[in-house]
């Protein structure tokens, strides 16, 4: 995750805290789908989870943005 907090400063000039929470929503949602990895599908498979669905749409739509940086910034890496 240190990795992805330092793109998310550099590459989207985020601050270290907001990076720190996008790192943080990307490990809850590893959580809630039960998984170690986010993939293409991921957003998909949170959408249909009930742990996800019973969130309030602020904290969903948090944890969307910041698994759609994470993807972008695998998407970087390779």
């Amino acid at each position: 995750m240190e990795d992805f907090k330092k793109w998310l400063q550099y590459n989207k000039h985020i601050t270290h805290k907001v990076s720190m929470d996008n790192a943080s929503r990307v490990k809850r949602a590893l959580s809630i789908l039960g998984t170690d990895n986010i993939a293409s599908y991921s957003l998909e498979d949170l959408e249909t989870n009930d742990s996800f669905k019973v969130l309030s749409v602020s904290v969903k739509s948090q944890i969307r943005r910041a698994v759609k940086l994470y993807l972008e910034f695998v998407d970087t890496q390779s």
